[in-house]
């Protein structure tokens, strides 16, 4: 019963609306490329639900007299969105909204070598391997931003846009999985993901640079218009 006069409010708003505009956003930013679907409720407010997504992969190599190892990474970064744009003035506006936040990174690492203790050689197949996993501290992350342009507007059907902002996301976490000689770098007790965690404590707020085009795909507002204007008129002159 209580969300009953929220819905009410909602309606009356939708129904009130004076350009009521579908269109969609192509994007690309910090968080990868992608689309939203937004909807112009008046001049003032549009609703937007998007995802975007970028992938990364890449291997380096470290080495040194005792060792080599190569570093196979996968970087991804994504997310899915649910954003209101607020028009301040003609081309600023501001946005705000829910991220469902889809960051990960790994990095594996493996020995290309053998490696002898004394006498003994060991197999580099043998010696194990190990993992840094960089997580998100959160699934679902407030965003805040400004925006300079004015998306899916009566007035033009392709427009473009730049959004300045940042999610709210906490620092990332940091894991390690090892096995074999590497086994001690993942011991609870010794914690050294912990120890290298503080080094993500910078990034609880992820910068977001965004270039928007948008495309008008209908105006409803102009439809609902005529057929009001067909319904008022009298039967004698339709005749």
């Amino acid at each position: 019963m209580k969300k009953l006069p929220l819905l009410l409010i909602c309606l009356i708003f939708l129904a009130t609306s004076k350009a009521q505009n579908l269109g969609i956003l192509l994007k690309g930013s910090t968080t990868g490329v992608g689309v939203d679907l937004a909807y112009r409720i008046n001049p003032k407010w549009l609703v937007k639900v998007g995802t975007d997504s970028y992938s990364y992969k890449f291997i380096t190599n470290i080495s040194s007299a005792d060792f080599d190892m190569n570093l196979d990474a996968h970087i991804l970064v994504g997310s899915g969105s649910f954003v209101i744009d607020y028009q301040l003035f003609k081309r600023l506006y501001l946005t705000g909204g829910v991220i469902l936040n889809n960051f990960n990174t790994t990095v594996d690492g493996t020995l290309q070598n053998d490696i002898k203790f004394g006498d003994v050689l060991l197999s580099k197949n043998k010696l194990g391997t190990i993992s840094w996993v960089v997580e998100k501290h959160k699934t679902v992350a407030p965003y805040l931003g400004i925006g300079f342009g004015n998306n899916i507007n009566s007035h033009k059907r392709i427009n473009l846009s730049m959004e300045l902002g940042g999610i709210f996301q906490d620092a990332p976490q940091l894991k390690i999985l090892s096995n074999g000689v590497f086994q001690s770098n993942s011991d609870v007790d010794i914690n050294q993901a912990g120890s290298l965690s503080k080094s993500f404590e910078q990034f609880k707020i992820y910068p977001i640079i965004k270039l928007n085009l948008g495309i008008k795909l209908a105006n409803f507002s102009k439809k609902v218009k005529s057929t009001a204007t067909n319904s008022a008129t009298p039967a004698f002159i339709k005749k």
